[in-house]
């Protein structure tokens, strides 16, 4: 699989990867492995180009869980352990990690499901190596505005792309936004599939791709675990918040508890006091004191 941009394909491969794509949208995803589908993906991905992603050290990440307690460990904010991954998801089946995030604060609101009253904690994660992601062609040219509507703005990048690699870029994107609820997780098959056709974990870090639970347009990854292993993620601070209001363009939270600092252990040093700015972006206090004319730190 080739890792560059998309380029225009002759007009009958085009028509066998349309054929190819009428196929796949007319299975009983009940009736099919992710096994099954997987190979049929590879088959529909033969000879095309996905975009690669590249970003610098220092990209910040978000990622957000509801729960009613402080969490206490590193690890359980990180992504959960095999055992825990009872059912399958947008991008990892039944009994395989993969770390969720967002690149924005906005999303892990949507993505936690959380209302008014919940509790949730959000964590900034920092890259500390380069990091590869997978995208099926919109991530860098679809709007990421949140008044704009999410079907419209994909649409609307979707006429950027060379015309040839529509249809492609079009099946991939819709089959990762799709509404997947209690009596359809079956559609999940189709996304694990195509993210283990993308080989996570060895051709790329993982998968950038459109939020199905945000209305606007905002930009979600799936990242192996292996990226957290090897220490290319690195958490930043987590936050324990009540939420008061969720919408599309608005949040609004209260901020219980903070921590930045991660033990040797593993263990999180929680502050005992709400966060603000200050804390969020690692800013430290020290004294000064006026004398003789002149501002001088004081030893602490």
């Amino acid at each position: 699989m080739a890792l560059s941009q998309p380029t225009t394909r002759p007009e009958s491969t085009v028509e066998e990867t349309k054929h190819k794509i009428a196929s796949l949208q007319h299975l009983d995803l009940r009736k099919h492995s992710i096994d099954e589908l997987v190979a049929r993906i590879r088959d529909l991905l033969q000879g095309h180009t996905l975009r690669l992603i590249e970003f610098a050290p220092g990209l910040l990440l978000y990622r957000g869980k509801a729960c009613q307690e402080l969490p206490t460990h590193v690890k359980h904010l990180s992504y959960p352990p095999p055992e825990l991954v009872v059912a399958d998801q947008r991008a990892n089946r039944a009994g395989v990690p993969m770390f969720y995030c967002s690149a924005t604060w906005h999303p892990p609101f949507f993505e936690a499901g959380v209302q008014p009253n919940d509790r949730i904690v959000i964590t900034r994660w920092q890259t500390h190596q380069p990091l590869r992601l997978a995208s099926f062609g919109y991530a860098d040219v679809c709007t990421d505005d949140p008044h704009s509507d999410r079907e419209k703005a994909l649409a609307e990048a979707l006429t950027q792309l060379p015309e040839g690699i529509r249809p492609i870029a079009n099946f991939l994107t819709k089959a990762f936004t799709r509404s997947v609820h209690d009596d359809n997780q079956h559609h999940y098959r189709l996304s694990v599939a195509i993210a283990e056709a993308c080989q996570l974990g060895t051709a790329f870090d993982g998968l950038l791709y459109p939020s199905a639970a945000m209305p606007s347009p905002a930009h979600n990854l799936a990242l192996h675990p292996n990226c957290i292993d090897a220490g290319k993620l690195r958490l930043q601070y987590v936050e324990y918040l009540t939420v008061n209001q969720v919408e599309t363009e608005s949040l609004a939270v209260c901020s219980h508890d903070f921590a930045n600092t991660v033990l040797p252990d593993g263990q999180l040093q929680w502050l005992g006091r709400p966060g603000n700015w200050v804390l969020r972006e690692g800013g430290t206090a020290t004294d000064c004191r006026y004398d003789a004319g002149r501002w001088q730190v004081q030893p602490s």
